[in-house]
């Protein structure tokens, strides 16, 4: 699978109408907001936390579910966003807590709305904060949402990227959810091996399936395990070709990583070398995965390549943009 983009299999990428993205943005920011309350809840209990700070929050949420519903939100949302904020304040679990891999796709969603100018490489998150200031809305205000969605209502919405440029973003996406998934598949090797030599013929789900569905591995994909080794560089010099990664280091994708130095550095003076995607920690693979799969899922909603916002769909996606595997 070496990124070849073959003309006659290529579909015009079509997006949803842009008051779509907006509802769905919208969603995404007013959930993200009741996960930042619930986060610095959850650290407030590891450390110091006044009872008029958790006061404060507990209010902050209350406000948050009436702008969600005031606005007519709810009728965007998902079933689980909905329950994740009807919840009471201090009630969430850990499966709401991972709701926080979808600041990636809110990036995604603010670039195609031209609220965001560009698409961090995909070893760097989107600025947060930023993120909130680029819509305007405020999570408790429900007439900052109204206003932040009208403003994609109009018939003719001015875009402010062309054709080539959304394709070059997909195809981009698709590079490093595919590194992704591939870093995944070379984890699972032995696994895979021996599931291929039994044959194995089994109704439930195994433990291999279960790994896979987690990290949002297309089934499909199990074959291209055994050849990864061969294939990641073809890929890495196809995607390098493309311009979809910046650096190839040691025959894969490389990512650039700041230096450790002694003492305090300003920022924009601090040293990066490129290592190579595999010699990265397992937290950081697991990292770069997640900013891939949350991107992924955006663009695949946003072309309707799936029905529903739902990250399991895209582990039912081998591709959105038709890149064949040849090399």
């Amino acid at each position: 699978m070496a990124f070849r983009a073959t003309t006659f299999l290529r579909q015009e990428l079509k997006l949803r109408p842009t008051f779509e993205l907006a509802l769905r943005a919208s969603c995404l920011q007013l959930v993200l907001a009741r996960w930042g309350l619930e986060t610095a809840s959850l650290m407030g209990l590891r450390g110091e936390q006044t009872a008029n700070d958790d006061d404060r929050k507990a209010r902050a949420v209350e406000a948050i579910t009436s702008a969600f519903y005031e606005s007519g939100l709810d009728d965007h949302a998902t079933a689980t966003e909905k329950t994740m904020l009807d919840k009471p304040y201090k009630t969430w679990e850990y499966g709401d807590y991972v709701y926080g891999d979808h600041w990636e796709a809110l990036g995604v969603l603010q670039w195609l709305l031209g609220r965001q100018h560009a698409i961090p490489a995909y070893y760097s998150s989107f600025d947060r904060a930023r993120l909130f200031q680029n819509s305007g809305i405020m999570p408790a205000d429900p007439s900052t949402i109204e206003k932040f969605v009208d403003s994609f209502m109009a018939s003719q919405i001015h875009q402010t990227f062309d054709a080539h440029q959304l394709r070059r973003a997909v195809d981009t996406s698709e590079a490093w959810i595919w590194r992704a998934r591939a870093q995944v598949l070379l984890g699972l090797r032995d696994e895979i091996s021996r599931a291929e030599s039994q044959q194995s013929q089994a109704t439930q789900e195994t433990p291999l399936d279960e790994a896979l569905r987690a990290r949002h591995v297309p089934h499909s994909l199990r074959k291209l395990a055994a050849d990864l080794p061969k294939t990641i560089p073809l890929a890495a010099r196809r995607a390098y070709e493309k311009k979809l990664i910046g650096e190839i280091e040691s025959d894969d994708f490389g990512i650039a990583v700041e230096m450790k130095e002694d003492g305090e550095v300003p920022a924009g003076q601090r040293r990066t070398a490129t290592v190579p995607y595999p010699n990265l920690e397992p937290e950081h693979l697991d990292a770069l995965r997640k900013i891939a799969e949350s991107r992924f899922l955006a663009f695949a909603w946003a072309l309707g390549k799936i029905d529903g916002w739902d990250p399991a769909q895209t582990g039912e996606l081998v591709s959105i943009n038709l890149i064949t595997t040849a090399s």
